[in-house]
């Protein structure tokens, strides 16, 4: 008999080659998927019992989660999904609703929220939850539960017979403080989760979300999620949940990883202020835009602990920096980059190739940029317009887009062709940038170097996999 109040949360089950369509995921870190670990600590605050199955981390195949499901026995099973997820998602559905045809099925996360029209044309889901979870969930499952009108409920996609219906957007939770936090003492392994080999000091490492929504105005992202109003947790709940992460997991290093982390400087100092005065001191690391620092700033950052930053570039041409709405000049970077580099806090730049009204020219531009900034580390993926974004309803204005495999949509395979390129072309700089920045004299000798220290062993291993990704020829390459 199925529990009522009994939910399975499943994140699908997709491999690293799956993602990144290359070798170079084996250099990637595998994070701690916060946002179904925060619904499940809401729901159970809500007298829901909770199983969490992170399939992608766990490798789990279909089968033993059907088997866990058999033992569980819960009424809803919620899927939360991305896009280039989303195949994987359907077909664990489709293997749960064959065998349990009495489970009701929900599906949330960015591809719903994006494309619900798509998403709920698989039967395999019963309903969607569109954007923020937490309180739509919470409601939905109560007015199944009570045989209650689902047209009341805010933030929802279901079908009435063929017809599809959405309901009404539900506001952003305002108050992020009012939410627990993310239910960690139903992670099975926590050694599971950590970031890529270069990108922490110290273990045991957590990532850790203390905002959302992203008031930028990129054309790249589609921020469906959490929207672009910026909503931030207050200092002293930040606080509280390092205490807890501290006391309960002995975690040792936060990887804080909001994309506007460093927005509120005066947050920043509240929050650091009130970890000195319980003389706590740990390592961190962040991502940031080049706009929201300054060399004190900086140096105040440095002094508490950061050591890594990740700053998002794109791209080393002007013009294709406006076109894409980053808002930021080459200069401050360079600027930004180099106080770092003086204050001995690592940096990442992150660069995308493909952009609309990108050509060979502006690529190498972004090429060279990469090489002459004193970067650490950098990451590039191919422009990929995803659903919901502003260069998704433009993509055919700029080029040619294939949305025939979502799969495809991983950000590693040029699914978008700009005017005047090829998807040849785009692959084939794309190992160049990662040859070109990495294969340089000085960056041999770190890595090397590296292979020395604490967790080397690791470090090597996985950098020499990833390393395939430059020298793997492909098909169709000139």
């Amino acid at each position: 008999m199925l529990e009522k109040n009994r939910i399975y949360l499943l994140y699908p089950p997709i491999s690293k080659q799956e993602r990144y369509s290359s070798e170079i995921g084996n250099a990637g870190g595998e994070q701690i998927p916060l946002g179904i670990y925060y619904l499940a600590s809401y729901l159970r605050q809500n007298d829901y019992e909770v199983k969490v199955s992170d399939a992608e981390a766990l490798k789990l195949s279909t089968q033993q989660i059907l088997d866990e499901i058999q033992i569980f026995k819960p009424k809803f099973i919620g899927i939360s999904s991305t896009t280039v997820a989303f195949h994987r998602a359907v077909e664990v559905a489709s293997e749960i609703k064959q065998q349990f045809n009495e489970i009701t099925i929900i599906i949330g996360g960015p591809h719903i929220t994006s494309n619900p029209e798509h998403a709920m044309s698989f039967n395999e889901f019963d309903y969607g939850v569109l954007r923020e979870g937490e309180f739509t969930l919470i409601e939905l499952l109560q007015t199944l539960n009570n045989n209650s009108n689902l047209q009341d409920v805010q933030g929802i996609a279901f079908r009435t017979g063929n017809e599809l219906q959405i309901t009404p957007a539900r506001p952003y939770i305002a108050n992020l403080d009012s939410l627990p936090f993310p239910a960690f003492d139903l992670i099975n392994d926590f050694r599971l989760y950590s970031p890529p080999p270069s990108n922490y000091k110290t273990l045991p490492v957590i990532n850790m979300i203390t905002s959302r929504g992203c008031p930028n105005q990129c054309t790249f992202c589609d921020n469906n999620i959490f929207g672009r109003k910026y909503r931030e947790r207050s200092a002293e709940d930040i606080v509280e949940e390092i205490k807890f992460l501290r006391e309960k997991y002995g975690v040792r290093e936060i990887a804080f990883v909001d994309d506007t982390f460093l927005t509120n400087k005066n947050r920043i100092y509240k929050l650091f202020d009130l970890l000195k005065s319980e003389n706590i001191h740990f390592y961190w690391t962040c991502m940031s835009r080049i706009n929201n620092t300054d060399y004190e700033f900086l140096k105040f950052l440095k002094s508490n602990g950061c050591w890594h930053i990740s700053f998002g570039i794109e791209s080393g041409d002007e013009k294709i920096l406006k076109i894409i709405k980053k808002n930021i000049s080459l200069e401050k970077a360079r600027e930004v980059i180099s106080w770092c580099r003086h204050l001995k806090i690592k940096t990442k730049g992150f660069f995308i190739i493909g952009h609309p009204t990108e050509t060979l020219i502006t690529i190498d531009k972004t090429i060279k940029l990469a090489c002459d900034l004193k970067l650490d580390d950098i990451v590039v993926t191919i422009n990929t317009p995803i659903p919901g974004s502003q260069q998704y309803a433009e993509a055919e204005k700029y080029g040619t887009i294939d949305k025939t495999n979502w799969a495809e949509f991983n950000c590693w395979r040029p699914v978008f062709v700009p005017t005047g390129l090829t998807k040849e072309i785009l692959l084939k700089k794309h190992r160049e940038i990662y040859r070109r920045f990495y294969f340089r004299l000085h960056i041999l000798i770190r890595y090397f170097l590296s292979f020395f220290g604490k967790g080397g062993l690791k470090r090597f291993w996985s950098v020499f996999k990833a390393s395939m990704f430059i020298f793997k020829k492909r098909k169709n390459l000139n």
